[in-house]
């Protein structure tokens, strides 16, 4: 049996694990772990994937940072334009006996668009004929345009500032798709941009409470009246992670309102939303002439198009021998998902000319970047800055990894906050801090074994009193009494005991990075870039 994981396959799965981390289905956290060294710490271990390692790593976890909506991308390979170079054609038909000239035998691994040293991002409809690209576009308009060198290009998008700053790498550049523009809708991650009042209802002695479904979260909106009708709506709180919001209208004492909600975003430049909205659904791009055939007369031939859409329309050249050339477009039509090209004569008889279509996506050239520029990587960029005690710092850490659903430290609920620690806080008095080294091996009276992570002054008073213990072993309470097993000190005891904030034993670790020892300060901050592949 001969089975298919398609392109597409890989661009859905990129694009749900993105949307499970943009629009918190699942909660994602990026953790360091392990300040123990490496046998040799010039040459760190190589990650195992068995449950036995995976066992250390949990141990080792010294604190985690939730990796936000912001934090997240879809990318797509980069492919520079540089003059001189032959780029491939968008072709809805490469295949392993249909090559493109890069010898990509899909459209996913072809290049056939290109960003510019101005952040600009194009796709290249036609490359006359696989010539060299020796004037860089520069368009940023709607519409396709052909340039000296034979080229023609259609914008996409340009890369905003921001992510430029975070995602765009000499690898990948980061890909949107614009809220509430092109198709389809349900692609898009973004805010509430306006409502839009449809009929305005009557009866109404106060103003409805407006009721925001979708599938993101924490868009806010209310009504206003003008006589006893909906007359507007105002939008207090724009939410984030929509791809589709309905208005609906409860209370007030009247009936019949009804509105319709915009999606915008903040995280791309307008120039993509202009694009996106005037994306024109499955036009026939262009018509191929695999064999011209013999025979034919020149304006005697009529070029038909067939196909699940509507309006194309184009015109054959003949040359002398009787054969067809070419074939241009008069209109690139729209709607179309297949179509195929035939010949009608009047008083010729030609024969032997086969035409093969090339048909642009569905959405349209524009319409959807991520789905077009087969956005199969994900992207992850955080940074561990000194904003919480938790962050550790004064001490090392040599590993990497991102975690799945974590749960609080009772086991009771799903963990959310923003950054959090498996370690046991405490508080000792100013004679018993001085008896803590950072690693040091502490037992209590209970049974427990840890190891000191982090000694820090949490009070502000210019005096070292918090001691971060990670556990080895379980057992440790208020009243407690502490042996540093590495100095030989005794008789340390617990002013203030906090429980860790997560269950270190919980989530699914997802990725692991083996690292040589980074050392923390409280003035320091490391940006960690993860990519996935799918």
């Amino acid at each position: 049996m001969s089975l298919l994981l398609r392109q597409a396959a890989r661009v859905e799965n990129a694009r749900s694990f993105y949307r499970d981390i943009y629009n918190e289905n699942d909660f994602f956290y990026m953790f360091a772990s392990r300040a123990t060294s490496w046998e040799d710490d010039t040459s760190p271990d190589t990650p195992r994937d068995s449950q036995f390692y995976q066992a250390q790593y949990r141990q080792d976890m010294l604190f985690i940072k939730r990796i936000q909506a912001s934090d997240c991308v879809l990318l797509s390979p980069r492919y520079d334009w540089l003059s001189g170079t032959i780029y491939d054609q968008y072709d809805d038909e490469y295949a392993s006996g249909h090559p493109a000239y890069s010898g990509a035998t899909n459209l996913a691994d072809s290049k056939f668009y290109v960003i510019t040293d101005e952040f600009n991002v194009y796709k290249c409809l036609d490359n006359n004929s696989n010539s060299q690209s020796t004037v860089k576009p520069t368009s940023t308009g709607t519409e396709s345009f052909v340039l000296d060198d034979g080229y023609t290009w259609k914008f996409m998008f340009q890369v905003g500032s921001a992510d430029r700053t975070k995602f765009l790498s000499e690898n990948f550049i980061p890909v949107r798709k614009v809220s509430g523009a092109g198709n389809p809708a349900f692609d898009v991650n973004g805010e509430l941009d306006s409502v839009t009042i449809v009929t305005g209802g009557s009866g109404y002695t106060s103003a409805p409470t407006v009721i925001i479904e979708g599938d993101g979260t924490g868009a806010v909106a209310t009504a206003t009246l003008s006589g006893n009708a909906v007359n507007g709506v105002t939008i207090t709180n724009a939410g984030r992670g929509y791809s589709f919001a309905f208005i609906k209208f409860s209370g007030g004492g009247g009936t019949g309102a009804t509105a319709t909600a915009s999606l915008g975003s903040t995280e791309t430049p307008s120039l993509q939303s202009a694009v996106e909205s005037a994306a024109v659904s499955g036009t026939v791009d262009r018509i191929v002439v695999t064999n011209g055939g013999v025979d034919y007369v020149e304006g005697d031939v009529t070029v038909v198009v067939t196909g699940d859409g509507t309006g194309a329309t184009a015109s054959a050249t003949v040359n002398p021998a009787g054969t067809i050339t070419s074939v241009s477009l008069t209109d690139p039509g729209q709607g179309y998902t297949f179509a195929t090209i035939s010949l009608t004569q009047t008083v010729g008889n030609g024969t032997g000319c086969t035409l093969r279509p090339i048909v642009s996506p569905f959405s349209g050239h524009g319409g959807n970047p991520p789905r077009e520029l087969f956005a199969k990587n994900v992207g992850l960029t955080v940074s561990f800055t000194s904003d919480d005690a938790d962050i550790i710092i004064g001490n090392e850490f040599r590993q990497v990894g991102i975690i799945k659903n974590v749960h609080n430290y009772e086991e009771t609920a799903s963990y959310t906050a923003s950054i959090g620690t498996p370690c046991h806080v405490i508080t000792v008095s100013s004679s018993d801090i001085s008896k803590f080294n950072l690693d040091d091996e502490i037992v209590t009276d209970d049974g427990g074994k840890f190891s000191v992570i982090q000694i820090i002054d949490t009070n502000n008073d210019n005096t070292n009193e918090t001691v971060y213990l990670l556990e080895i072993l379980p057992g440790i309470s208020g009243s407690s009494v502490m042996t540093n097993n590495t100095t030989g000190q005794t008789g340390m005891t617990i002013n203030t005991l906090t429980n860790p904030e997560i269950s270190n034993h919980s989530g699914e670790i997802l990725y692991i990075d083996n690292r040589r020892p980074i050392t923390r300060d409280e003035n320091q901050v490391e940006t960690l870039k993860v990519t996935f592949n799918f």
